[in-house]
């Protein structure tokens, strides 16, 4: 399995995203995602699924963010409920932020 059959297993299992995004997330062709859907057989089962309206909805729980209190509903992995509060957090807990380029014109 190729890293990019991977990460479209990955996408299709949000059904927030449409299968034509997905394809051009990933700039594959419609030739290339239909050999995939046919060697690969877990990218046709969540294809399947999706057809069916089966596919299962991830619950997401709110959290609190530790930088400002307030309550927010993360999205992916995400930790604090904005970039400021990231960047605060990062901050007092001795990282640095990730440096900006600026253009010295």
């Amino acid at each position: 399995m190729t890293l990019e059959e991977q990460a479209i297993q990955l996408l299709l299992r949000s059904p927030r995203l449409e299968v034509g995004t997905i394809i051009d997330l990933m700039d594959v062709s419609d030739r290339e995602f239909r050999e995939m859907v046919k060697r690969n057989a877990r990218i046709a089962e969540l294809l399947a699924a999706r057809a069916a309206g089966t596919l299962p909805a991830r619950e997401v729980e709110p959290m609190q963010c530790p930088s400002c209190d307030d309550w927010f509903v993360p999205y992916a992995a995400a930790r604090f409920c904005s970039d400021a509060c990231r960047t605060l957090g990062q901050f007092h807990s001795g990282q640095r932020p990730p440096a900006r380029r600026t253009s010295g014109f």
